[in-house]
């Protein structure tokens, strides 16, 4: 009679202690082995395969992107009260980035890095990360808000590989660039797109934002990196992008080039002056002034004690010779101007009342302070209320003076709110003639010369500038 044992080999088992032990095994069997990687997708390439060419612009651009990034770095302001921007006149919005990092380059092995003056804002010293994680407080060495460079001096940690600075001039629409920085604090990020358009400008008060725009996406973060050729040239410092669109711009390097001696040698650009504020002539302001064509920038103040007052100019002026230069319009006696050396006696040729004159004038430095902004050409086209300045009047438009004229009312779409006019201006010449009483200004008016149209001069706050005010019929 058995026992219910079960001898196997040289071990004596009792038979129930294998059921616990094998039934799991029973109940969950083991799957079948897994089938081959061949069965389910295919490797080694495929006669879809890219063309050659394709393939080979693949690894080039891997490869170029390889030997960049390492001269790419990341830009942190260190006091944090230091984050206020100050941005060229007219340069697009700058969206709040955070994390508070931007981006630059290194354009010298010892140590010294270009970015955005508006990512550096008011700070001396910033932090500097480079590509291996290593990081060095820089300082400051020259800043310039007119064309939002900065440039930067760090001891560099180990041996640094710059990058080539290339021609901005020579580049082409639709030339494919890179663009590199830190988007979003994503560190060291590659977009490619192509050249849209050079010589974008934005606002009339900046001479200097004839930007390179692209399609490449730049995003909070990348201001103050590079936009690169497909050489490895720089040709652009990546600094805004129009939000929720697609579009992105760059200083172009070159302009780059003629500032950075500058500002590592005074720590600033020192921009020529004449001290007018100037605007645009319209079609409307051509007529009213009796000369004919477009060309020219309208000066439409004198500030006081600065050279064009010494030199004799006028508001009414027409500036259109500098330095035996023609002057188109108010950007480009802006630029040229603005790069001449401070202190050069300049020749300087003007239309008044339709009469050609020239001047000498000693071309001062652009300060902050003196400086008054260029005017937005107005939509000229009398629908208007004017009054003479009390201290009532003074109070309710918030002015400081309490003597003069005042506008009052604009009518809604009548002559004046189409040129331009508000409440509170305050109208000081009326067809280019001094005017302080109201029966002055109804005088004037009676007496225009130019038919439909009248000039105001008016100050409004700080600006003073020219009104072409076409009345009715």
């Amino acid at each position: 009679m058995s026992d219910g044992r079960v001898k196997t080999g040289s071990a004596t088992w009792k038979a129930f202690v294998l059921t616990p032990v094998l039934l799991p095994w029973l109940l969950f069997a083991a799957p079948d082995p897994l089938p081959a990687a061949s069965d389910l997708w295919i490797e080694n390439g495929s006669t879809l395969a890219a063309p050659t060419e394709l393939r080979q612009l693949s690894d080039a651009l891997s490869k170029l992107v390889e030997g960049l990034r390492p001269s790419v770095v990341q830009v942190g302001i260190i006091d944090k009260r230091d984050i206020e921007q100050e941005l060229p006149p007219g340069h697009p919005e700058i969206p709040d980035e955070r994390p508070r990092v931007g981006s630059g380059f290194i354009i010298h092995p010892d140590g010294y890095v270009v970015t955005n003056q508006h990512v550096v804002a008011r700070s001396n010293r910033v932090e500097v990360e480079l590509f291996g994680g290593e990081k060095a407080v820089a300082t400051v060495v020259g800043r310039d808000a007119r064309t939002d460079l900065a440039l930067l001096k760090i001891d560099p940690p180990r041996p640094l590989t710059a990058l080539p600075l290339g021609d901005s001039d020579a580049l082409k629409v639709g030339e494919l660039v890179l663009a590199i920085g830190n988007p979003f604090g994503l560190d060291y990020s590659v977009t490619m797109g192509v050249v849209s358009r050079k010589g974008r400008a934005f606002g009339a008060g900046g001479p200097y934002d004839e930007y390179i725009q692209t399609d490449a996406a730049i995003n909070p973060g990348n201001s103050g990196g590079p936009l690169l050729n497909l050489r490895g040239e720089v040709i652009g410092i990546n600094t805004a992008t129009l939000p929720t669109r697609r579009v992105g711009f760059a200083i172009p390097i070159n302009l780059a080039k003629t500032l950075l001696p500058e500002l590592k040698e005074l720590g600033k650009i020192r921009w020529g002056f004449l001290g007018v504020s100037i605007q645009e002539l319209t079609p409307a302001l051509s007529q009213a002034l009796g000369v004919d064509g477009r060309k020219g920038a309208l000066v439409s103040s004198v500030l006081p004690g600065q050279p064009a007052e010494e030199a004799g100019l006028r508001p009414g002026d027409i500036i259109v010779e500098f330095d035996a230069m023609t002057i188109a319009d108010v950007r480009d006696l802006q630029r040229k101007v603005g790069r001449t050396p401070i202190g050069k006696t300049s020749s300087i040729k003007i239309l008044r009342r339709g009469k050609e004159e020239e001047f000498s004038i000693r071309v001062g430095e652009y300060a902050d302070r003196t400086v008054a902004a260029a005017a937005e050409p107005s939509k000229k086209d009398l629908g208007l209320t004017v009054e003479t300045l009390d201290q009532g009047k003074a109070k309710e438009f918030k002015l400081k003076e309490e003597r003069g004229l005042v506008v009052t009312e604009v009518a809604k779409n009548g002559p004046a709110a189409h040129a331009g006019l508000r409440p509170g201006d305050l109208i000081k010449e009326v067809n280019q003639q001094p005017v302080s009483s109201i029966e002055e200004y109804r005088r004037l008016l009676s007496e225009s010369i130019k038919g439909d149209i009248d000039l105001f001069l008016i100050k409004r706050g700080d600006l003073v500038l020219y009104v072409a005010v076409r009345s009715k019929g």
